[in-house]
C-alpha cells in the first residue's frame, strides 16, 4: 500500500512540474546559453525580417520626403507630335538644342518634345489608339501641352473645337508675313470667320521626308498653353532646323 502511494505521488510531482509556469528567459540568458553558430542563426532567424522591414519603410519614408520637399522641374515646352514617327536621335537633338534657347537653369528646368501619340487613321479603334487619345485630350485640357504638331486630317479635328491660339494673335508681324502661304486657316465651333491656327511644316527639313501631300502636318500653339512665346521659339527653330 505505503509502495502505492509513493507511486501516486511520484506521479504527481512529475505532472506538477509539467503544467508549472515556465520562467521566460531574457535574449541575453538565450544567447548566452548558444554556442558562436546558434547565435548566428538565432541573430539571423530573430532579426533578419525585422531589420529588412524597418529598411524598406525607411527608404520609403526617404523616397517620399525627397519627392515632396524637392519641386519638380518647370516645363518650359511641352510639344506633342502625332503620328510621325522621329528617330531617338532626332528628338534628343531637338530637345538639346530648345535647352540651349529657352533653359537657363536645368535642375530647376526642362525641355519635353513627345513623339509617342499615335491616333490611326480614323478607323483605328485599338486599345493603344484609344489610350493615346484619352491621353492627348487630358494633357491638353488640363494646359500641360504646349505645342501640338499632326497630319492635317487630325489637327482640323481639333483645330475646330477651339483648341489652338489664332497665329495673328501670338506670331510677331515679320514672322507672321513669312508664313503667309504657309498659314493653316481653320474655322471654329466658337467663330465662324476662318483664322489663321496653324502653320505647315512640310517644307522644313524636318518634315519634308516625312510628310504626306494629301495630309501635310501642321503646328498649332494651344490656347491654354502657359508658355505661348516660347511655342513662337519652337516654331522659329523648326524653319531654322539643319539635320
Amino acid at each position: 500500500m505505503m509502495n502505492e502511494y509513493k507511486l501516486k505521488d511520484s506521479t504527481l510531482d512529475d505532472n506538477a512540474s509539467i503544467y508549472a509556469p515556465r520562467e521566460e528567459k531574457t535574449e541575453k540568458q538565450k544567447l548566452k546559453e548558444m554556442n558562436f553558430k546558434e547565435k548566428v542563426a538565432y541573430l539571423r532567424d530573430y532579426y533578419l525580417l525585422k531589420t529588412i522591414v524597418c529598411l524598406a519603410v525607411l527608404g520609403i519614408a526617404v523616397y517620399f520626403i525627397y519627392t515632396v520637399v524637392t519641386p519638380r522641374p518647370v516645363t518650359l515646352l511641352d510639344t506633342t507630335i502625332i503620328n510621325y514617327t522621329l528617330s531617338d536621335d532626332t528628338i534628343n537633338k531637338m530637345t538639346e538644342d530648345m535647352n540651349t534657347v529657352l533653359v537657363k537653369n536645368p535642375k530647376k528646368e526642362n525641355i519635353v518634345i513627345d513623339a509617342s501619340f499615335y491616333l490611326g487613321n480614323g478607323n483605328d479603334n485599338s486599345e493603344y489608339t484609344m489610350g493615346s487619345i484619352q491621353k492627348l485630350q487630358t494633357y491638353i485640357y488640363t494646359g500641360e501641352i504646349d505645342v501640338m504638331i499632326a497630319p492635317e486630317s487630325v489637327f482640323q479635328s481639333y483645330a475646330t473645337t477651339g483648341v489652338f491660339s489664332k497665329l495673328t494673335d501670338v506670331l510677331p508681324t515679320d514672322l507672321l508675313t513669312s508664313f503667309s502661304d504657309s498659314l493653316f486657316n481653320s474655322t471654329t465651333e466658337d467663330n465662324t470667320v476662318p483664322g489663321a491656327y496653324g502653320v505647315y511644316l512640310d517644307n522644313t527639313s524636318l518634315f519634308k521626308d516625312i510628310s504626306n501631300p494629301s495630309d501635310r502636318p501642321v503646328l498649332g500653339i494651344l490656347v491654354n498653353s502657359k508658355h505661348q512665346d516660347n511655342g513662337v521659339e519652337y516654331i522659329k527653330y523648326l524653319f531654322n532646323y539643319n539635320k
